[in-house]
């Protein structure tokens, strides 16, 4: 009973300081979207940018492509699939979708209530989408599809070193995860940096979808959690 409480108030706490969150983030956009100030700093950092190697736009043009909705959905798609051979459990395949996939709505949301003007370095190019600036949506999808992939490797990582009395197994579980963490962060900065590197994005738009988006995936993990082990109470 004591640890089941324990959960539940590291639940709450993580929902409570993620909303907290969410409801700050539209002010900071409104702000900033106001701010004439942070608009010319943020965009002198995307003019400084532009003396990069021209092969570093290339490959963010391919990220951008990548890390589009069709691209996301496509890739979240092939890991929900290895998900499921994974697990054989199309219960858990759901909630690792439902978990991966959540903030997508929120950050919609922020964008279109937000309406910051993308930045002027944006102007003529091929892959500026339509949708407000604030925040990044191609972030959103890089943690999107980070989240599905360090689930689905740690679903691998139970599958191959099951719990039992070697301790070497929970071990080796960790250096999985570990590792899927780790790419999973490079990916999205990778993903944040093309943004800027193309001109599309400010640096705020990108930190806070990176910042964010993360937030919410845990706190709908933990959510769902505490509900499964309510059940078996």
């Amino acid at each position: 009973m004591r640890m089941k409480n324990r959960s539940v108030a590291r639940t709450a706490a993580v929902v409570i300081a993620t909303a907290v969150l969410c409801g700050i983030v539209p002010m900071i956009g409104v702000a900033l979207r106001n701010s004439t100030v942070a608009t010319i700093r943020e965009t002198n950092i995307l003019q400084a940018l532009t003396v990069l190697p021209e092969g570093l736009r290339d490959c963010s043009t391919v990220l951008a492509y990548l890390f589009s909705t069709v691209g996301c959905v496509a890739i979240v798609s092939a890991l929900a699939v290895v998900d499921s051979r994974i697990t054989g459990s199309g219960r858990v395949v759901i909630r690792d979708v439902i978990v991966s996939v959540a903030p997508i709505l929120y950050v919609t949301g922020v964008k279109w209530l937000v309406e910051r003007p993308r930045p002027v370095t944006s102007a003529g190019s091929g892959l500026l989408p339509g949708d407000p600036s604030f925040p990044s949506g191609h972030t959103a999808a890089a943690v999107i599809v980070s989240v599905m992939m360090i689930l689905t490797v740690r679903n691998f990582a139970h599958k191959c070193f099951p719990d039992g009395e070697d301790d070497g197994r929970a071990n080796r579980r960790r250096v999985f995860l570990r590792r899927a963490i780790i790419g999973a962060v490079a990916l999205v900065v990778a993903v944040a940096c093309s943004r800027l590197l193309l001109g599309l994005h400010y640096p705020t738009d990108v930190i806070i979808s990176a910042t964010i988006c993360p937030l919410i995936s845990y706190a709908v993990w933990c959510v769902w959690n505490a509900c499964e082990s309510a059940e078996e109470w």
